[in-house]
């Protein structure tokens, strides 16, 4: 694995053959302009076991909901999500609708988590289980969750602590923040925020890069799973419909 940081190693989240699925988003909201939500289109960068992956990521505005989208396939697999989302007069994230896809060698797993306010209610399914979850938290779901740790970090809260709903569970995402390093991209040097998840008793490790100049956008994770290492890097892309280029850093 080319040494792609200036500073200590890098880390990433993302399982089995494919990765981006974090990524891990932002669009365009009423005036004050929240930065964690203006609308942007990135792809990046990533070979594993000599596979080339194609990656990307985009949030887009539709009417009063956001539409976030994470996709990585090669020829041989492809895994991609879908959210959408509204915020209430608070400020608060409410997820409407998150959908998983992925096909591997053409066997496929589909997942879905569907939000009925009314009913103070999320909805499961998969082809294997049904669950029902009672939206009595602050619950964020795979895609919803990222964004508001991109809040956070704009705005310097902490802890980075979320309760997500993964699978069906609730399951708790934590997040520590390692310090400021200088990732080489495509686009040149981007000065970034190293951000670790936290994992008790498991063996992956997962650090995400995140820069602080393109309102914490991410731009680079990097995994180790069983003594395989992987990195998805920013290759290009746009922030509210502008290129970014190396003078956005």
């Amino acid at each position: 694995m080319p040494n792609t940081l200036r500073h200590a190693p890098p880390s990433i989240p993302l399982a089995g053959l494919i990765l981006l699925s974090l990524f891990s988003g932002l669009c365009v909201a009423a005036e004050p302009k929240e930065l964690a939500l203006v609308p942007y289109h990135l792809v990046y960068d990533a070979t594993i076991k000599g596979m080339d992956i194609n990656a990307e990521r985009h949030l887009t505005r539709e009417g009063d909901s956001y539409r976030l989208v994470s996709k990585a396939d090669t020829l041989l697999a492809s895994i991609t999500e879908k959210g959408s989302f509204q915020m209430d007069p608070t400020g608060k994230l409410l997820g409407q609708q998150y959908t998983y896809e992925r096909n591997i060698f053409g066997i496929r797993k589909d997942e879905s988590l569907t939000y009925d306010r009314a009913a103070e209610v999320a909805n499961y399914q998969s082809k294997k289980k049904q669950r029902q979850i009672k939206l009595d938290g602050d619950y964020f779901n795979k895609l919803t969750y990222q964004i508001q740790l991109q809040r956070d970090l704009i705005n310097g809260s902490t802890p980075l602590h979320y309760q997500v709903i993964d699978r069906g569970k609730i399951k708790l995402y934590n997040f520590e923040i390692m310090g400021e390093e200088i990732v080489d991209t495509a686009l040149g040097p981007i000065n970034a925020v190293k951000v670790h998840r936290i994992r008790k008793g498991s063996d992956r490790e997962t650090y995400m890069w995140f820069a602080p100049q393109m309102n914490y956008l991410l731009v680079q994770i990097w995994q180790n799973e069983d003594g395989d290492d992987h990195r998805i890097t920013l290759k290009e892309g746009t922030l509210d419909n502008k290129p970014i280029t190396a003078g956005n850093h």
